[in-house]
């Protein structure tokens, strides 16, 4: 599959509504055996957070289709200052620092089965931090899930501690990108 078939479509907080039950959707399928098990994990608190992410005016969604069917989304915003207070390791001073222009934090990043291990995410990915005029990006990857965050540290991610954003999620590992 190419990646230069599947077709990229740019979401802002406006229309949230229209795409809600589509990212949904896909959620519930990705994230259907964690959520069997752990409520963190559930479509319910997942649209909490998706409500969360989405109700600065900064929220940006990337949803990839093939044939129109969609293939994943990425989805992310400005950080906010409070969650790299909840690092769980000593961070280096530059991790805490901002830059003029923020950071863009990447919240969510899934594809449906099907396209997985296709270049399907990083295409996703990079279309996203395209558009970005911050000077880096950060995203958050479960502490366990190793294999998942070397991918992202090949896409030029780097790891500078770990946090629990709250207090029955996981440990997350938190990475940060250059953007410029």
């Amino acid at each position: 599959m190419k990646a230069d078939v599947i077709t990229l479509s740019t979401y802002q907080s406006a229309h949230l509504p229209e795409i809600r039950s589509t990212l949904l959707d896909v959620y519930a399928e990705v994230w259907a055996k964690e959520a069997a098990t752990d409520p963190f994990f559930s479509i319910e608190r997942f649209d909490d957070r998706l409500s969360g992410h989405a109700s600065g005016g900064d929220w940006t969604c990337v949803v990839g289709e093939l044939g129109g069917e969609v293939v994943g989304y990425a989805y992310g915003r400005l950080d906010s200052v409070r969650e790299w207070r909840e690092m769980l390791s000593p961070v280096e001073p530059s991790v805490r620092n901002y830059g003029s222009d923020g950071t863009f934090g990447l919240c969510e990043i899934m594809v449906r089965l099907p396209w997985r291990g296709k270049g399907v995410a990083r295409g996703i990915h990079d279309e996203l931090m395209r558009q970005r005029a911050e000077e880096r990006a950060s995203l958050l990857v479960d502490h366990e899930r190793r294999k998942v965050r070397a991918l992202y540290e090949k896409w030029g991610y780097r790891l500078v501690g770990e946090i629990q954003p709250f207090s029955d999620s996981p440990r997350y590992d938190a990475l940060v990108l250059p953007l410029r």
